[in-house]
């Protein structure tokens, strides 16, 4: 059953994201949460509380992601939860990726979420769209 809502609470945040609302996807982490995207680039993050994690989350709702949820896989009790995502996304015409999101919960809220995707194509994408990240 607690699977299930995890399952739900993620495809909510994904599709709120793609319409450009980090609400959902903030709402979720603890207070003492902590976020990390991977990369050598203006996207790159390792963000820690409340105040970072709504900021980056802010930021990259407004590049209207499109996701496709591959996977997502969720296990463990409820003060240690664990939740893989395995995904794909697109950021208008010139680029794609693909991905694997790893979560901790402690009782229903993220205290770890960490990224894993092919940072060079971020990274690319990144150069070209800088003026997009930075607003």
């Amino acid at each position: 059953m607690i699977s299930g809502i995890v399952r739900f609470r993620v495809a909510r945040a994904y599709a709120a994201l793609a319409a450009g609302d980090a609400r959902p996807a903030v709402k979720a982490f603890a207070k003492d949460g902590r976020f990390f995207f991977p990369g050598d680039h203006v996207i790159a993050a390792d963000c820690l509380g409340t105040m970072a994690i709504t900021a980056w989350f802010e930021r990259f709702a407004r590049l209207h992601p499109h996701f496709e949820l591959l996977d997502v896989i969720v296990g463990g009790p409820p003060w240690n939860m664990r939740c893989m995502i395995r995904f794909a996304d697109q950021i208008g015409d010139d680029y794609t990726n693909e991905g694997v999101q790893y979560v901790r919960l402690r009782w229903g809220r993220i205290v770890l979420d960490r990224i894993y995707l092919d940072t060079q194509a971020v990274a690319e994408w990144a150069d070209k769209h800088a003026d997009q990240w930075s607003v």
